[in-house]
């Protein structure tokens, strides 16, 4: 996978900016609050559709865009891209409400084309890696779900629209399951189990498939951070664990199981949780059971890693895991990922910072790196990369 051509206009402190990119790579190599960062999530806008630094598109658009041609504030991202699908023209367009308060409008491109975001994801993959990642650890649940459910979506284009389609479902089921607590529906009554029961397939059929394409994601990513942790951590083993809030048997879900049947067990689970708990739910005005429910958490040699393991130790964590990532998508699609490296090699020692180039030239993959020093050019591992100054 390459980036071949990127463009920002009016996007976060660029007016317009414009990159051929190497094949092998490029250092962008500037001062704090320049816009390094900015470039990276811009690529990485192209690839998720979002930003990796959870910004809201407002956010994304330049201050003072549109004043000069009297317009509603803009921004719009542009790149070229070549990978194993051939070469593509993404494009992401955001438009603001003329008090710039609010998006008016997002439009999503391929090939010259209005496309759904759902269409547009998977053509691009990226990993990416912050010094923020580290609070992947030991920050909270919410985090670990979104960054699975990005990797995924990069690699599996219906796990992105099953995604979508179940926040839809749960937030009218909680909704609905609110307004029977408020008035004190009893979970007996016929005409709310029936009002609930048809939330509930819809919750079931999304909600089962997002357990097992979990399950099986989690699954082929600890095995791939217990290879790499050899490599950047000697004795110790770094691994993942699926934290499911659903009764589902796990290992059912991996393994020579067929993906078929792991949403098949894991819809059971999810449905037989649903009964379970109906009552409980009546009660409190919300779903208890389900993915969104879920959490994933880091293991140093078969132990917590946010209990047990060292700050150091947890930035390896983290660091196992990104490069497991890049393993399991160049297996999966055949392409190594384009990695988006923002200011981590000032966070790691010259041993584990060797280590993680590395590990970046065995996928032959393209390098993204932003830095405040302008001598990190000097590694020899990045001596081949081109260079943008912010």
């Amino acid at each position: 996978m390459l980036l071949k051509f990127l463009k920002l206009t009016q996007f976060r402190c660029y007016a317009e900016v414009r990159i051929d990119v190497p094949d092998l790579g490029l250092r962008i190599v500037g001062d704090n609050a320049t816009g390094k960062t900015s470039l990276l999530e811009a690529v990485g806008l192209l690839a998720t559709t979002r930003s990796f630094r959870n910004a809201q598109d407002r956010d994304l658009v330049r201050w003072g865009s549109g004043e000069e041609y009297a317009v509603a504030p803009f921004a719009r991202v542009e790149a070229t891209i070549d990978g194993g699908e051939g070469q593509h023209q993404l494009g992401i367009a955001i438009e603001l409400a003329k008090d710039a308060e609010s998006v008016a409008l997002k439009r999503f491109e391929l090939d010259g084309r209005i496309t759904s975001a759902h269409r547009m994801v998977g053509h691009f993959t990226t990993v990416t890696f912050t010094p923020e990642d580290v609070q992947l650890v030991i920050g909270a649940p919410a985090d670990r779900r979104r960054s699975l459910d990005i990797l995924i979506s990069q690699i599996d284009r219906v796990y992105l629209q099953r995604l979508t389609r179940y926040s839809l479902v749960l937030r009218q089921r909680n909704s609905l399951l609110k307004s029977f607590a408020r008035d004190r529906v009893l979970p007996t009554a016929a005409p709310a189990v029936t009002q609930i029961s048809f939330w509930d397939e819809q919750l079931i059929a999304e909600g089962g498939y997002l357990v097992a394409l979990r399950a099986r994601m989690l699954d082929q990513l600890d095995r791939a951070m217990e290879q790499r942790s050899s490599e950047i951590a000697g004795e110790v083993s770094f691994g993942l664990r699926y934290a499911s809030r659903t009764s589902v048997h796990l290992p059912s879900l991996t393994g020579e199981t067929s993906e078929h049947d792991a949403v098949t067990r894991a819809s059971q689970a999810l449905h037989d949780d649903l009964e379970r708990h109906r009552a409980d739910e009546f009660r409190r005005g919300m779903t208890l059971t389900g993915p969104h429910r879920d959490d994933v958490e880091f293991e140093i040699s078969g132990r917590s890693l946010a209990r047990f393991g060292s700050r150091g130790q947890q930035r390896m964590g983290v660091l196992a895991l990104k490069l497991a990532e890049a393993d399991v998508v160049a297996i999966t699609t055949g392409d190594g990922p384009v990695f988006l490296l923002d200011d981590v090699l000032s966070e790691l020692d010259n041993s584990h910072r060797d280590l993680l180039l590395d590990a970046v030239r065995t996928h032959a993959s393209q390098l993204l790196l932003t830095s405040a020093d302008p001598d990190l050019g000097r590694h020899s591992a990045l001596s081949d990369l081109g260079t943008f100054a912010t």
